[in-house]
């Protein structure tokens, strides 16, 4: 489940994966399972591309999420599931010749603590040092694009508890600029393990009838905060509908009932 989290992958500038010197090959979520004691072995798998020679340095921060705010990546601030000193590598900087794969290996020690329980995480910043692309703007200016990985380190600690979501926010928004009408649901995880969870939206009409169906993609709530779903209602008709809002992880599902009103307000 965790293989389909959310991808992780932070840019100085958006660029296409073409000009990517250095890649990830193995993935930007590694998730991992143990008890207390427990050593984890784990690796990064990364290919210089190029043909030069590309410095790569490593380090860690904690991932922050927020019911209110968006995700954010710090290595000056930490919360109670933090795995960042569970984490142990041999090196922290490498230089990879040109075409070179190199696997970057590392552990995770899970503390002797019997009364661990739950999801930790952190998450392992790759910084490709060279520049991959430069621009000239003008004579004086010029433009060097990097790129940065953002690895994610997910530990399931103990066993696991049963799911333990629940809608914290329903609203239908009005069409935006570009014509979308729009659902936005706002997931709540309040159990102690992450949970890959999806949302599915059943829309039927006056006789009962189901008219329409809208699903999301499976992403990852984390445990005490909150994950958004966007789902695009742009082709309902004006009306009144009855709904079914359906959420689902490891085949536990929830559910509300819901009305939607499409008026002349939101059509096109």
């Amino acid at each position: 489940m965790k293989t389909l989290f959310l991808t992780l992958i932070t840019l100085f500038l958006t660029i296409s994966k073409t000009y990517s010197s250095v890649i990830v090959t193995n993935g930007l979520t590694h998730s991992y399972s143990g008890v207390s004691g427990d050593v984890i072995s784990g690796e990064v798998i990364l290919i210089n591309n190029s043909t030069e020679e590309q410095r790569i340095t490593f380090e860690l921060n904690d991932i922050i999420f927020s019911c209110t705010q968006d995700r954010f990546f710090t290595s000056e601030t930490t919360h109670s599931q933090s795995s960042l000193d569970w984490f142990n590598a041999e090196l922290m900087e490498k230089t990879l010749r040109p075409k070179e794969k190199y696997v970057y290996r590392f552990t995770i020690t899970i503390p002797e603590d019997q009364n661990l329980k739950g999801s930790y995480w952190s998450t392992l910043m790759v910084n490709v040092e060279k520049p991959i692309k430069e621009e000239a703007l003008n004579d004086k200016v010029g433009l060097d694009t990097k790129i940065r990985y953002s690895v994610a380190l997910l530990t399931d600690v103990n066993l696991q508890d049963e799911v333990n979501i629940d809608f914290n926010t329903i609203d239908l928004n009005d069409l935006t600029i570009n014509g979308k009408r729009k659902l936005d649901v706002k997931i709540l995880n309040e159990g102690e393990f992450i949970e890959g969870v999806k949302l599915t939206l059943e829309v039927y009409n006056d006789n009962g009838d189901k008219i329409y169906e809208f699903e999301t993609d499976r992403n990852m709530a984390f445990p005490g905060f909150c994950r958004d779903y966007i789902l695009d209602l742009t082709s309902l008709e004006i009306g009144e509908y009855e709904c079914v809002l359906i959420a689902e992880s490891r085949e536990d599902f929830i559910g509300a009932n819901i009305t939607l009103t499409i008026d002349e307000e939101f059509s096109n």
